[in-house]
C-alpha cells in the first residue's frame, strides 16, 4: 500500500516589459509513505491434476516441525520519505536564463543520526541563447539557425539499497529434536548501522546545440564529470557483532562522458525525403578510493560484482592460462610467478579476498561498454505517407565472459558443457597441447587420481581464454507504414 502526499506553489511574474525580465519560482512538499508484504506459500499437497484438492500427509508436517521448516513466510518492510524543494528562473529577453533548485530530503532507510537521514542537495545551471541577440540574424540569416550554450554544477544523491539503518530481528522457528518441544524464537538479521547516509554524486555539465541551414542539420554537445563518493558496498568486518560483512559508505568513483548528436534533413522534396539521426556515447570511469576487497569469484565470473581500487565499477578479470599439460590438463599462472597445474589445484582459491591473492588475476576491461549509440534513417514518399525506417544499434569497448565451457561434476559430465562446439577442437592425443587451448575430458583415472581436478576445470572457465569483446552493430528494427488518405474515413 501506498500514500503520497503533495503541496507546491507556483509564482510567475514579468519585471520588465515584452519579456525582458521572467520571474518564476516553485517549491513545494512531499511525503511518501509505503508498506509492503511479501507473502510465499509453499502449497504442499495441493492436487494440480485433481482440481486442487489438497492431500494432506500430516507426517510432512512433523517433519517440518521437528526441523524447524516453516510452510508459509511474511515479510514486512515500511518506507518513510519526506522531502521539501524550491525552484527560482530568471530569463531576460529568452537570451540568458539562470536556474537554481534546491531539495531538502530525508527518509528511514538510512542511519538515525542527523547528519546521515537528511541531506540537502542543489543545482545552478545557465544558458545563453545567441540567436535571441539583436545582431545574429542580420549577420547568419537562416545559413546558422540558432546557437545555444548551457552549463550546470549539481550535488544529487540516491539512497541505494540500504535498509538496516536500525537493528533488524527476524522470527523463525529453532530445531528442536521432537514436537512437543517447539517453538518460536528470534533471530539478529542484520546489525544497526548508524551512520549509513546517501550515495552522493557531484557533476558539472557543459553542452551546446546547433542549428543550419533553416535547422536541416542540428548538431548537440554535452560533455559531463562526475564524482560520486559515499557509495554503499558490502566490506569485510572482524565479526564483532556476529556478522563478517556489513553494508557501508565505502567508495568513491569519477568518471567522465561525451554525447554526441546529429539530426539531419537531407533530402526534401514533395515525393520524397530523408532523415538521418546519429547518436554518439562515450564514458569512463573508475574507483578512486575503496575500503574493501571482493572475492575472486565475484571479479572473475562477469556478473559485475566485483569491486577494484583503481578499475572501473563493473570490471571483469580472468585468471592467466599458462597452456595444457602432456594429458591436456589446464595450466595457470599463479601469484609470485608459480605454475598452478595438476598437482597443485588446491591453490586455487575462489573466496579469496586479501589484496595480495588478487594481484596475479589479469584485467580484461569493462563490461560496461565505452562507447555506444546509434543510427536512424527515415525515407518518405509522396508527402510522407509511405515511411521506411531503419534503426542501428551499436556498441563498442566492453568484454564479457562466455559461458561455461568444461564442468566436472563428480565423476560426470554435463551433456551441454561436454558437446559445445569449441569441444571439437579439444586435446585428444599427447602433442595437442601445442595446437589447442581446450583441455581434456578427464579420464575416470584423472577424476579418482587428481585431487580438486573441478577446481581446475572451473578455473579454466574463468581463465583469459574465455573471454570475449562485447562490441556489435545491430539491426534493432526495420518498419515501413503506409497511412491512408483521410478520404477513405
Amino acid at each position: 500500500s501506498q500514500f503520497d502526499f503533495r503541496a507546491t506553489v507556483a509564482y510567475n511574474r514579468d519585471l520588465g516589459k515584452e519579456g525582458h525580465h521572467i520571474i518564476s519560482l516553485f517549491g513545494g512538499v512531499e511525503m511518501n509513505i509505503v508498506d509492503r508484504k511479501t507473502t510465499e506459500n509453499y502449497d504442499y499437497g495441493y492436487q494440480y491434476d485433481y482440481g486442487g484438492t489438497p492431500y494432506m500427509n500430516y507426517t510432512l508436517f512433523k517433519q517440518m516441525q521437528e526441523e524447524g521448516g516453516t510452510y508459509y513466510d511474511n515479510y514486512v518492510q515500511f518506507s518513510r520519505s519526506l522531502a521539501f524543494f524550491a525552484m527560482g528562473t530568471y530569463s531576460y529577453r529568452g537570451r540568458y536564463t539562470l536556474n537554481g533548485t534546491i531539495r531538502y530530503e530525508g527518509t528511514n532507510t538510512l542511519g538515525r543520526s542527523r547528519n546521515a537521514r537528511w541531506l540537502p542537495t542543489w543545482n545552478v545551471s545557465g544558458a545563453w541563447n545567441a540567436h535571441e541577440e539583436r545582431w545574429w540574424q542580420p549577420t547568419f540569416g537562416d545559413a546558422w539557425t540558432h546557437a545555444s550554450l548551457k552549463a550546470s554544477y549539481s550535488l544529487t544523491a540516491d539512497r541505494g539499497p540500504a535498509s538496516n539503518s536500525m537493528v533488524v530481528f527476524e522470527s523463525f522457528s529453532p530445531f528442536r529434536p521432537s514436537t512437543d518441544a517447539s517453538e518460536t524464537g528470534i533471530q539478529l538479521s542484520a546489525l544497526a548501522n548508524d551512520e549509513l547516509t546517501y550515495e552522493k554524486k557531484h557533476e558539472l555539465n557543459i553542452g551546446a546545440a546547433f542549428g543550419f541551414v533553416d535547422n536541416r542539420i542540428n548538431l548537440e554537445f554535452d560533455w559531463y564529470k562526475r564524482d560520486n563518493f559515499d557509495l554503499l558496498g558490502y566490506v569485510q568486518t572482524m565479526g564483532v557483532g556476529g556478522v563478517t560483512t556489513k553494508f557501508a559508505n565505502d567508495a568513491t568513483m569519477e568518471s567522465t562522458g561525451v554525447e554526441f548528436t546529429l539530426s539531419t534533413v537531407n533530402v526534401k522534396l514533395p515525393v520524397f525525403t530523408w532523415g538521418t539521426d546519429l547518436i554518439f556515447g562515450w564514458t569512463e570511469n573508475k574507483i578512486t578510493k575503496l575500503d574493501s576487497y571482493s572475492q575472486v569469484i565475484d571479479l572473475v565470473d562477469g556478473r559485475g560484482w566485483g569491486r577494484l581500487q583503481g578499475y572501473p565499477i563493473n570490471c571483469l578479470f580472468s585468471i592467466p592460462f599458462a597452456g595444457l599439460t602432456e594429458e591436456g590438463l589446464p595450466t595457470f599462472h599463479g601469484n609470485n610467478n608459480t605454475l598452478i597445474g595438476p598437482s597443485n589445484y588446491s591453490d586455487i582459491y575462489f573466496q579469496e579476498y586479501s589484496k595480495e591473492q588478487l594481484e596475479y588475476l589479469k584485467y580484461e576491461g569493462s563490461l560496461d561498454p565505452k562507447i555506444n549509440g546509434s543510427f536512424g534513417n527515415t525515407f518518405g514518399f509522396f508527402n510522407n505517407s509511405l515511411k521506411l525506417e531503419m534503426f542501428f544499434t551499436y556498441q563498442f569497448g566492453g568484454v564479457l565472459r562466455l559461458d561455461p565451457l568444461c564442468t566436472v561434476n563428480g565423476n560426470n559430465y554435463s551433456d551441454l558443457a561436454a558437446s559445445m562446439k569449441e569441444m571439437k577442437n579439444r586435446w585428444v592425443v599427447p602433442g595437442d597441447e601445442k595446437v589447442t587451448t581446450i583441455p581434456v575430458i578427464a579420464s575416470t583415472r584423472q577424476l579418482s587420481t587428481i585431487q580438486n581436478l573441478a577446481e581446475g576445470y572451473s578455473a579454466y572457465n574463468y581463465s583469459d581464454q574465455r573471454v570475449a569483446k562485447s562490441d556489435f552493430i545491430r539491426l534493432q528494427s526495420l518498419s515501413l507504414s503506409y497511412d491512408l488518405p483521410s478520404k477513405y474515413f
